[in-house]
């Protein structure tokens, strides 16, 4: 396990500079505790929710489908601190402050994406 992590680590940190890594992020679950829902399967492929890493230009979007674009959009956030916690399972945490979110990417490239408001996405990512 501890050489899938520094793996993953060397992908998303050591990289950076050399090349783009861009990692595409699928929602399988999501639960918006404020709200009280937790979305059904055909409500995440209606919204095509998915969360998006550019460790270049150090970029998380998160996208779903807007009805009245008939499309798939993103929103942009700047990557304000990154982080590697390693230990049992090891993460790479990258954070957004402004927006009170984090991407977390773990060993074998499941993700969760905390928005710290109540809403938290799991899946898988993969590039």
């Amino acid at each position: 396990m501890r050489s899938t992590a520094i793996g993953v680590a060397a992908i998303l940190l050591l990289t950076m500079p050399a090349r783009a890594e861009q990692f595409f992020c699928q929602v399988h679950q999501k639960i918006d505790v404020l709200a009280g829902n937790v979305y059904t399967v055909e409500q995440i492929e209606a919204a095509q929710f998915s969360v998006r890493l550019d460790t270049n230009s150090q970029i998380i979007s998160r996208c779903s489908y807007v009805s009245r674009a008939g499309r798939v959009t993103c929103d942009d956030y700047r990557i304000d601190r990154t982080e590697v916690a390693a230990g049992f399972v090891d993460i790479v945490k990258f954070y957004y402050f402004r927006g009170q979110f984090d991407l977390q990417i773990f060993d074998g490239l499941n993700f969760i994406e905390n928005n710290g408001r109540g809403s938290i996405t799991t899946g898988n990512c993969f590039h």
